[in-house]
Parts: structure tokens; sequence; C-alpha cells
């Protein structure tokens, strides 16, 4: 009989069963099925257990009773269909993304050949292509990096992915081309399990049928397909197309910021396109960013969490009228997110123009209110009050109760750590270590209805 799984981590239970091979394509291809019993309590997690192996059980059945009706393919085909056009998997690339990258990685497999046989009509030239060593499997969980090798390889445009490939099939016999879908048909083994069963050449022969659906071989199709292709201007750096989450994702890879910054950069980066759309960089103008930082200065200096999490516009409509309004320094931080996106595209040639130079924020400044440390006998004087010599005069009529703020002031004197997150703090999240007492302060509850939590950096 399965038993509840405790994460070594944590310490949370989880329920965990293994998946009957001909039954994985129903749960997305997994061979384990894992959920959470939202609990630490091994008497607790018992009744979750029950009704996790219930529910799970029911799903089998379901599973069972579709391959019973033939609606649960398990073919080749489906398999490549799926790979083709489901879902992301894990904040990895799209069912489309993941087709671009096939094509990538059948142009990478023929390289920059066509035959010479063909002649100087042949248009336009073949594309340069990644390169016949790139690792697909870091590609498939980063859209980041699939952006960049379409950008570099075939100057953003979907439509030149697999140009290569097709040419080979125009011109070449198919000893010469096949054996590069035998090798995708590899690599797609090694990033998804279910085509464990099925050989090479099956799997090949599949994804063949939907390259054709999606990329006809066809000629002239492609040779009219081919030719709307934009041209650019040889040997420039310039990338009038890319959007500022790409410029983000290159920023990200190239200059590793800390944790921190990359969340601030993301957040900036989301609330301008909510403002201003999905523009492309190269014309975002000073103008642009003169109105978003209007716009940003009517937020308010604090708001309740669940509304921080709400698109800039929503977070605009709903705290028109909301006092203080945000100061100086955290509009900086908004608009320097930018300003630095916008100086690294500059740098790397990416833009011809850094439009985000010299945005001036009114009653910004460098310079820091200088803090002080408590003195001793500050700290004596505060501690020496009744809410902590005699607990017998606590009161619990406040919203805050006095026993609440007693631990406050303590656990913060004696940690160090921020005021919010001392105020989130669950018995829970008291441990003990031989003779040492800790808090693990983290981002999960145990309660079921427990309220989320938050930290501020990692």
């Amino acid at each position: 009989m399965a038993t509840p799984f405790t994460d070594p981590r944590t310490g949370q239970l989880y329920f965990r069963r293994a998946i009957p091979t001909p039954l994985r394509p129903a749960f997305g291809g997994r061979a384990e099925f894992k959920v959470s019993l939202r609990t630490r309590d091994p008497a607790e997690a018992k009744t979750a257990f029950a009704g996790a192996n219930s529910d799970f059980e029911q799903r089998l059945a379901e599973a069972r009773r579709r391959i019973a009706e033939g609606t649960l393919l398990t073919t080749p085909g489906a398999i490549i269909k799926r790979w083709c056009e489901g879902p992301s998997l894990g904040g990895g690339l799209k069912g489309a993304q993941r087709l671009t990258m096939t094509l990538m990685a059948l142009d990478a497999g023929v390289g920059g050949r066509y035959s010479s046989s063909a002649g100087p009509e042949i248009y336009p030239p073949a594309t340069l292509g990644p390169a016949a060593n790139t690792d697909w499997s870091t590609v498939l969980a980063n859209p980041g990096r699939f952006e960049t090798i379409l950008t570099e390889s075939y100057g953003g445009e979907v439509e030149q992915a697999g140009s290569n490939w097709i040419r080979s099939r125009w011109h070449q016999p198919e000893a010469a081309w096949m054996p590069s879908l035998h090798h995708a048909a590899q690599k797609l083994r090694a990033l998804d399990p279910s085509t464990a069963r099925y050989s090479d050449d099956e799997l090949g022969k599949a994804l063949l049928a939907v390259v054709d659906e999606k990329r006809p071989s066809d000629e002239n199709f492609n040779r009219a397909r081919l030719a709307r292709r934009r041209r650019r201007t040889p040997q420039t750096r310039l990338r009038p197309t890319m959007r500022l989450k790409q410029l983000f994702r290159e920023l990200k890879y190239g200059n590793q910021p800390r944790p921190q910054t990359v969340l601030e950069y993301e957040a900036a980066v989301d609330d301008f396109i909510d403002y201003a759309g999905d523009v492309a960089v190269s014309i975002i103008d000073p103008d642009m960013l003169y109105d978003y930082r209007d716009e940003a200065a009517k937020l308010p200096a604090s708001m309740p969490r669940a509304d921080r999490a709400l698109p800039f516009r929503a977070r605009l409509e709903k705290h028109t009228n909301t006092n203080p309004k945000c100061s100086a320094a955290t509009l900086k931080k908004r608009i320097g997110a930018l300003q630095a996106l916008l100086t690294y595209s500059f740098q790397q040639r990416w833009t011809s123009t850094n439009f985000g130079a010299g945005i001036k924020i009114v009653g910004y400044t460098k310079s820091r209110k200088a803090r002080r440390s408590f003195e001793d006998h500050e700290l004596a004087l505060l501690f020496a009050c009744p809410l902590f010599v005699d607990p017998t005069t606590w009161k619990s009529t406040s919203r805050i109760s006095d026993g609440t703020l007693f631990w406050l002031f303590l656990i913060a004197i004696t940690t160090g750590a921020r005021l919010e997150e001392v105020g989130q703090v669950a018995l829970a999240d008291v441990h003990r270590d031989g003779d040492i007492v800790y808090l693990d302060i983290d981002e999960y509850t145990q309660e079921v209805d427990a309220a989320d939590k938050s930290v501020k950096t990692e």
C-alpha cells in the first residue's frame, strides 16, 4: 500500500503514485502523479491521502475508458502532434515554438548545404542556421535562448526556420536528408519519455508528416513563401523588431543581475507593456517614456498585496484618489529599469539611439537619509515599558493585540528580520537545530486557507 511521501527539504507530505505506461498520455506523458497533501502532520495526511488516492483511481479509470474507446491515442503521430501543438511544459516552449525548434534542429542537421547543381537561380540564399552542436534541451526549457537563436540565425522570422532542410529535399536524394529526421527523432526521444516504445524511423516518418503539414515541401510554394522574407542590411546588428520581453531576457542572460533586480526589471517591463503596448524597442522614444513616468507617478506609496498583482492600468484606475503617492525614489526605480534595458540595447548595437538617457525624476537624489542604530539607553527605555515587563497589563481589544506587539518587538530585536516577515511567522515556522532555535522564513504555508506569504529576497 502506498504511503505519504515526505519532502526532505520542507517536511511537507505528498501523494505519489506511478502512472502505468499505457495511461501516461492521459497525464501529459508523466511517469508519476504527485500532489501535495497540504500538511506535515502524518495523522492529518492519512485522511488527505485517501481522498487523493480515490481521485487518482478515478482518473486511471477514465484513462482506461478512453483507451477502450480509442480516444486516447498513443501512436507516433499523436506524440508528434502533441509535441508540435500542445501547451508549455513547466514554463518552457509552447507547441508552436517546439515545432520551430524542431525545424531549427533539422537545419542544423543539414547545415548550410544545398545542391550546387541548382545554379544561382536559388532564391533566397541559404541561411546560416543554428550550430550543429546546439544543446536543444537547454533551448526547450529557455524561451529566451529560443528567441536568441531565432534572431541570430533567421533574423527573427519564424517562416525561415527549416529553410535549409526544405532546400535539401528539393535538390538532394532522400538518403541525404532523411538522416536529419532520424537525428531530430533521437533528440525528441531524449526530451519526451513517451517516445521510448517507437523506433527512430517511426518517429521520423510521423515528424515528416507533421512538418509537411506545417511546412509543405512543394518547391513553388516554398519559393513564394521564402521570397516574402524582408531583406536586412548586410552585417547590421540592429534588431528593429525586438520587443522589451526579448531585450529583458537578453540582459538577464548577458549581465546576470541579482535575483531582486530581475524581479524589479520584469515588473517594470510588464507595467510598461500594459501601458504602451508590446511595441518594438526601436520605436520607444522619450515622449513615450515621459508619458509613462507621469502615469506611474500617480500610483500610491502603498497598496494591498492583492492590488499589487493587478496590471498597471488597473492599479492606476483603482487608486486614482489614494494618497500619498509613490516617492521619487520608487518612481526612479521603475523608470531606471527601463533606462537600463534601453542602455543595454544601445550598447549591444541593437538600437541606434539610446532614448532612455536623460529621463528626469523631479525630487529624486542619489543621496540617502542617514540612519542610525538605537543606542543602549534607548533600547533599555523601550523594553522597560509595561508591555514587556508586566504581561498582566496586556490588552486584546485593539485590532493588534499587546501579545502580538510583544512578539513583534522581541523577535525583531533578537533576529534583525524585517517587520513584514516577522508578522507572517507562524508557530510551524519555529524550528530547533540542537540548542539553536530559529525561524524558517519562507513563502509556503501549512494551513489550507491561510493567506499567501511573501519574502523580499531569497
